[in-house]
């Protein structure tokens, strides 16, 4: 028997326990409007690209248990994060606020820069962990952190009570001498000499660091084990939960175990099967969370979000889609910042939406911090907006007239339906009409001025409140994006 079916077994038995009839009780009302607050489950996974999900129509790899949060809630067609790389990405999704206000800019790995040089989300920065645990939630985080691997910035001490998981940006997914493991080996690897993650990659559990030697069962497996273990034993109490659920799936190294392997014979590619693996791996995770939320009886009033950081990365060639987006991480391309974003609350909002408004990952933190009964401070910006009066027709306007993202030199914006991308060392200016173009095929810099200059100094105007990167991009890199080369920053 596999690890995973050992895994949920013992959830199983987990749950039941929990769940018994004198422990269970339904999360307290908010002190400020009396309802009943939900449990939350926010699942972030790692370099998913817009097209590796099958809820919007591109059957290249089956996702079920993803599609089903859209099918029973919402799901975005035009949903982004604050950037086209992991760190900063997460960063904004933590702050509500654009990461270039506090000069979260690059990735502050590799593990070896980030824990020399002592990088990571400055302290002064407020979490969402830290504000829901002052509406008085029990705060989780299982996965992936990448906000800093100092004790400033370790996750229990940024408002977690619980955190199992990976300080970096990425690790090994099991000991490749596991039988049936199928992997592509990375580019000057070491040598295979019995370890399986260093010392700035292991898993790590609670405040002391303790290691977790985890390393003969498939992390993904191993993720969504704890998570619903996590959901269970937290279901059955009167305290509110927030859950930050962060699997490495599907960013390298590029790992997996016979069964999800398995499961695509007809993929030719071995890096595209193993790709496909790790995906279906990810959305039996997803599926592992939302049994043990029924298992709970909290389906109702539990708010499940599922998005992704960035987009695929492209720089696998062959790996990613080019359509129905170009582009994926590292680019502000469409499929660099354009995600996979769907939303289930039963309790709140019906079922089967399709919203074609754009959205952020800023708007996490303020919708779910005002679904806890809380408010924002006024002691800072907030960029994110309160999703649920558009989502329960109370509000008719979009969300936001505009977004933008810079990773200097690239700088882009989109306004409407129209989006701006250059590099500020006049490298390249890229105008695209998204509504006409969602493929981004069409420069149109040369030929409409008056929309190039109205995004420009939109551009210009958002950018001068931003500060300056509190530390440089890592050497930038060089690949081909559906067929353009282009250098960029990491």
């Amino acid at each position: 028997m596999s690890p995973r079916f050992i895994s949920s077994g013992i959830v199983a038995i987990a749950l039941s326990a929990c769940m018994a009839p004198e422990q269970s009780g339904a999360p307290a009302a908010s002190p400020q409007t009396g309802a009943p607050r939900p449990d939350v489950i926010v699942i972030v996974a790692d370099d998913l690209g817009y097209s590796d999900v099958s809820a919007y129509g591109i059957n290249r790899i089956p996702t079920p248990n993803i599609d089903r949060i859209g099918v029973e809630g919402v799901r975005f067609t035009d949903a982004y994060v604050t950037a086209p790389v992991c760190g900063p990405s997460r960063a904004g999704l933590q702050t509500g606020r654009y990461q270039d206000r506090f000069g979260f800019e690059f990735n502050n790995g590799p593990a070896a820069r980030d824990a020399r040089e002592n990088l990571g989300l400055p302290v002064d920065e407020i979490t969402i962990a830290d504000a829901l645990k002052q509406q008085g939630y029990h705060t989780g985080l299982i996965g992936k952190w990448h906000l800093g691997s100092g004790d400033d910035y370790y996750p229990t001490n940024r408002g977690y009570d619980e955190f199992v998981g990976l300080l970096s940006g990425a690790t090994a997914y099991i000991d490749r001498a596991v039988p049936g493991v199928r992997r592509i080996p990375i580019a000057d690897e070491q040598p295979y000499d019995g370890i399986v993650r260093r010392p700035l990659n292991k898993i790590y559990e609670g405040p002391d660091r303790t290691v977790v030697n985890n390393e003969q069962e498939y992390l993904t497996d191993y993720l969504g084990f704890r998570a619903a273990e996590y959901i269970g034993r937290n279901a059955a109490s009167e305290t509110p939960y927030f859950l930050y659920l962060t699997p490495t799936a599907p960013h390298d190294p590029l790992e997996v175990t016979q069964e999800y392997y398995d499961r695509f014979p007809n993929i030719q590619s071995e890096q595209n099967r193993i790709f496909a693996g790790m995906v279906s791996a990810l959305d039996d995770m997803v599926g592992d969370v939302l049994d043990a939320v029924e298992a709970s009886g909290e389906t109702d009033n539990t708010l499940i979000v599922f998005l992704s950081d960035n987009g695929c990365a492209a720089y696998y060639p062959g790996m990613c889609s080019c359509e129905p987006l170009r582009g994926g991480k590292l680019t502000h391309y469409e499929g660099g910042v354009r995600v996979p974003f769907l939303v289930r609350w039963p309790d709140k909002l019906e079922g089967g939406q399709v919203y074609r408004e754009m959205i952020s990952s800023l708007d996490l933190f303020p919708t779910i911090l005002k679904a806890a009964g809380g408010q924002l401070r006024d002691d800072r910006v907030y960029d994110g907006v309160d999703l649920l009066p558009h989502l329960q027709g109370a509000e008719a306007e979009p969300p936001h007239e505009f977004l933008a993202w810079r990773r200097s030199p690239m700088a882009s914006i989109r306004l409407g339906d129209w989006k701006l991308w250059k590099s500020t060392d006049g490298k390249f200016t890229l105008l695209f009409n998204l509504k006409d173009d969602p493929n981004e095929t069409t420069n149109l810099a040369s030929t409409r001025p008056e929309e190039l200059k109205t995004l420009e100094d939109a551009y210009e105007q958002w950018a001068a409140d931003m500060v300056d990167p509190r530390w440089p991009s890592r050497p930038h890199t060089n690949y081909v994006v559906c067929g353009t080369p282009f250098e960029l920053p990491i």
